[in-house]
């Protein structure tokens, strides 16, 4: 696998693996007690970091609950290839290697992205791009 330039549809398989690690704030501590799970703290505590976590961890959580099942409905071979590639992105580098199809990660890297992309736009997740429109450049005399 080679090295590339990270775009839309990689971060959002990024935070759709980092959702199904699981986050807890403080290692070796549960994120919620099981008799208190549903109340809520007032914000009003908060200061603007701790809010922005906040929002960030419900925007990944969003997303990831609608990507987990697009990419559940992958083919095998694309899915492994998702998952070695966002394990490698997570890690920082290549540390990970597909185990069935190492000659072929990044082509089913690839087409599993292809195929995802649709999906994505539709589940509301990415962005439909705008066409790229070429540019008039005036030609100086």
């Amino acid at each position: 696998m080679r090295r590339h330039h990270v775009d839309a549809i990689d971060s959002i398989l990024c935070d759709w693996y980092t959702f199904g690690r699981g986050w807890s704030p403080v290692a070796g501590y549960e994120r919620e007690d099981p008799s208190c799970a549903l109340y809520r703290s007032s914000r009003q505590w908060m200061d603007f970091s701790e809010f922005n976590d906040e929002v960030d961890w419900l925007r990944i959580e969003r997303n990831a609950r609608a990507v987990d099942p697009l990419v559940l409905q992958l083919e095998t071979r694309l899915r492994i290839a998702v998952s070695v590639a966002v394990k490698n992105f997570h890690a920082g580098a290549i540390v990970f290697t597909n185990p069935r199809h190492p000659q072929t990660q990044d082509a089913d890297y690839a087409e599993a992205k292809r195929l995802l992309a649709p999906k994505l736009i539709t589940a509301g997740v990415l962005e439909r791009q705008a066409p790229q429109t070429a540019r008039h450049v005036p030609r100086l005399a």
